[in-house]
C-alpha cells in the first residue's frame, strides 16, 4: 500500500472524532464563561482541560473499539491460522495499518484537546476586554 494512501486513511479515520473533540472542547469552555465570567484565562483553561481530559479516555476507548471492531474479521482469520505466532500476527500489513491508524488517532486527540481548550480560552476572555 501506497504511503500516501495510508496516510489518508488515517487522517480520515480520525478527522471526525478530531472535529467532535474540538467543537466538545470550546463549547464546554463557552459554558464555563457563561457560568462564570469572572474566571481567569488560567482558571478557564484549567476547568476546561478537567473535562477534556474526560474527552480523551472516552474518544480513546471510542477509537480502540471501533478499530478493533474493524479489524476483528481478519483478527479471527489469522489467528485460526495455526502457523502464525503473534509477533508476526502483529507486523501483518493489517493488522498493522490499524495499530498505527489508533496510534496516530490517540496522539491527535491527545494533543487536540490542549490547543483546542487554548484558543477556546483566548477567544472568550477575550470577549470581556
Amino acid at each position: 500500500m501506497p504511503a500516501g494512501l495510508l496516510l489518508a486513511g488515517i487522517i480520515l479515520g480520525a478527522v471526525g472524532v478530531l472535529d467532535d473533540i474540538a467543537i466538545t472542547q470550546t463549547e464546554t469552555v463557552a459554558e464555563l464563561h457563561e457560568a462564570n465570567p469572572k474566571l481567569s484565562s488560567s482558571e478557564l483553561f484549567k476547568r476546561g482541560m478537567q473535562v477534556g481530559r474526560h474527552h480523551i479516555a472516552s474518544v480513546v476507548n471510542t477509537l480502540v473499539l471501533t478499530y478493533a471492531g474493524v479489524a476483528l474479521p481478519i483478527f479471527l482469520l489469522f489467528a485460526l491460522r495455526e502457523d502464525m505466532g503473534f509477533m508476526r500476527l502483529l507486523n501483518e500489513e493489517m493488522i498493522a495499518e490499524e495499530l498505527v491508524r489508533t496510534l496516530a488517532g490517540t496522539a491527535a486527540l491527545i494533543l487536540l484537546v490542549p490547543i483546542s481548550t487554548w484558543f477556546a480560552t483566548r477567544i472568550y476572555n477575550n470577549k470581556n476586554d
